[in-house]
């Protein structure tokens, strides 16, 4: 085979693999959405401060619902927290458990109930892609945010298989 027809057979390979990516966009994004709100539990970051950039900054970043964080607050408006013990911000996603799912709700559905001082559309609106390749039937992707000064999203890769499997390989 040519190199020009190796070329072209790629290329029609690799366009039909992009357009079944696209009618499965919504069940990938919910994948890579689950990651991040199961990311948090794990590493429960505070995602309500914000980065060293902003130090002394007043308030919450507009990711955050101010009026569900003041539950938190003490009388003079600082945040409550031991940093020996988990956050309490964290208490009812960790009792919930994303990772069962055992109600089955959406990203959006979990981040409501269990924990609503995260705006995720607003979180959501500050990811912005750096890079897509392919390898085979895998798309690989990275993904960035300046959210906490760049550390909760900060090189996020991933990859997404021929099932449409994502699977977070990297974060920072």
């Amino acid at each position: 085979m040519s190199q020009e027809e190796k070329l072209e057979q790629a290329a029609a390979y690799y366009s039909a693999r992009f357009k079944e990516l696209e009618a499965n966009v919504e069940l990938i994004n919910e994948q890579f959405l689950m990651w991040i709100i199961t990311h948090l539990c794990e590493i429960e970051y505070p995602f309500w401060e914000f980065g060293d950039e902003d130090e002394g900054r007043e308030g919450y970043p507009d990711y955050i619902v101010a009026e569900e964080m003041k539950k938190f607050e003490d009388e003079n408006g600082q945040f409550k927290h031991d940093p020996y013990r988990s956050s309490p911000i964290y208490k009812q996603l960790c009792e919930y458990d994303p990772y069962t799912n055992k109600d089955q709700l959406s990203s959006y559905e979990i981040v409501a109930r269990y924990l609503p001082v995260l705006d995720f559309k607003k979180l959501i609106g500050t990811i912005k892609a750096d890079s897509l390749d392919t390898y085979e039937e895998d798309v690989h992707f990275q993904v960035s945010s300046e959210v906490c000064g760049g550390m909760l999203l900060c090189a996020t890769y991933g990859t997404i298989d021929d099932k449409h499997e994502v699977e977070v390989t990297h974060n920072c």
